[in-house]
């Protein structure tokens, strides 16, 4: 029977394509008109259609089509944000290579921070090609290597967290800044030619917060130092600059650019607090207080929820519509 209502169905689209009709009539439907009707009876044989006409253009989303070049400037203010990350954390390697030299873990520990929060302002950069060798060697962790952290191809921001927060002397760790000092600096002149496709800008402001729940607040990335809720905060500040430079493309949405802007900020006022109540500077993850990481979670929630809507806002995509099969009478309308 669902065969061949179906086979109705289809008959009913090619007739009024073709300009038949039941009765071979065909006319154009006028307000309140269905474009065709079909009336289910038992036995079968006495079902009936009756086709008028159907839609000649198709339905528009309520936002405006973007085409790629839309998204040249706001790609562009992003690499320039990111070189510039990059040249500040060429100025805060050398702090900390002079901390190794001294053989001062604290003084290291806090200036391993600094570099560490400053490279997760890179967020938005794709991790293609030679870029990602070199972020490999920069910010490449034990996982997935065979020996881990005994591994020579582990190197880099976390070799260096490894050697800081497990004992390991704090000059040991020279050679392995040298080398993260060089990398950096390939890098910065990298990212100012590399290529960010639209889609993947457009979804990276959701995927950089993503990304810290999943590998900092688990820590599962920043095992030694535990440092998970600095790490965000670094995050969030990627994610606020990305959304900032796609803030003309969302105009005419301004429902879900409000939604992000004030998640990101609730977001950003709960870290604060968190940072207050630890003395000024947001603790390790093992630090916080079961109602902190709750309200650290429900914040990052919420800022995750606005951000998934912001890919959808910035693509067009008219999915099909097809017609269910008629359970019973049924009018087609416009």
């Amino acid at each position: 029977m669902l065969a061949i209502c179906a086979a109705i169905v289809a008959f009913v689209v090619v007739t009024a394509v073709d300009g038949g009709g039941s009765g071979g009539g065909h006319r154009q439907a006028d307000a309140g008109t269905p474009f065709a009707a079909y009336y289910a009876r038992a036995p079968h044989v006495l079902s009936s259609k009756a086709v008028y006409s159907l839609p000649t253009t198709p339905r528009l989303p309520s936002y405006p089509e973007l085409v790629s070049s839309r998204f040249e400037a706001p790609i562009a203010q992003y690499r320039a944000y990111a070189a510039a990350q990059l040249g500040a954390l060429e100025q805060q390697l050398p702090v900390l290579r002079a901390a190794l030299e001294a053989n001062d873990r604290a003084s290291a520990q806090a200036a391993w921070r600094s570099a560490y929060t400053t490279y997760l302002r890179l967020g938005a950069v794709y991790l293609v090609g030679p870029v990602a060798a070199l972020n490999q060697q920069i910010d490449g962790t034990a996982g997935g290597l065979e020996g881990g952290v005994s591994n020579p191809r582990f190197s880099g921001l976390h070799r260096i967290e490894y050697g800081l927060w497990s004992g390991a002397a704090p000059r040991s760790l020279l050679d392995t800044e040298r080398r993260l000092e060089a990398a950096v600096r390939r890098l910065h002149g990298l990212v100012p030619h590399v290529t960010i496709l639209p889609l993947e800008y457009a979804t990276r402001a959701h995927e950089i917060l993503e990304d810290a729940q999943r590998d900092l607040l688990s820590g599962a990335d920043v095992p030694w130092s535990g440092e998970g809720p600095l790490a965000t905060y670094a995050g969030l500040e990627a994610t606020e600059e990305v959304i900032a430079t796609l803030k003309p493309l969302l105009v005419g949405d301004e429902g879900v650019l409000r939604s992000v802007k004030a998640e990101l900020a609730l977001l950003r006022s709960r870290m604060d607090a968190i940072a207050a109540a630890h003395g000024g500077r947001l603790p390790a993850n093992a630090a916080l207080t079961q109602a902190q990481a709750e309200q650290l979670d429900g914040a990052l929630g919420g800022a995750l929820e606005a951000l998934s809507e912001v890919p959808g806002r910035l693509e067009v995509e008219i999915p099909p519509h097809v017609t269910p099969i008629p359970s019973g009478d049924v009018r087609i309308d416009p």
